[in-house]
């Protein structure tokens, strides 16, 4: 994965990079090495991302407008999908 994919695909999640420092764990300046010092993006990086955008739309599909079809456990765990994973988190102590 290059920077201007990581890039890409942190804005198709309306994301920033500490965003994902926050959702995946890894320090705040991880991704400042991997742009200024070179350090290689780990391969599993482009695997969570795209993962993150297959779920963004299929929550996009599925969920406006909701159909009849679409009613029950479906949406709930599509709700509680995009709850967990899609949503970026908050630092500590932010509400």
């Amino acid at each position: 994965m290059t920077l201007e994919e990581f890039d890409a695909a942190l804005a198709s999640l309306d994301w920033k990079a500490v965003d994902f420092c926050r959702a995946t764990g890894l320090h705040r300046n991880t991704p400042s090495r991997w742009r200024n010092e070179g350090v290689p993006i780990p391969a599993w990086v482009p695997q969570h991302l795209g993962l993150l955008l297959d779920l963004k739309r299929l929550h996009a599909a599925h969920a406006v407008p909701t159909s009849p079809k679409s009613e029950g456990w479906f949406m709930q765990d599509l709700e509680r999908l995009h709850a967990a994973y899609l949503v970026p988190p908050r630092a500590m102590g932010e509400e």
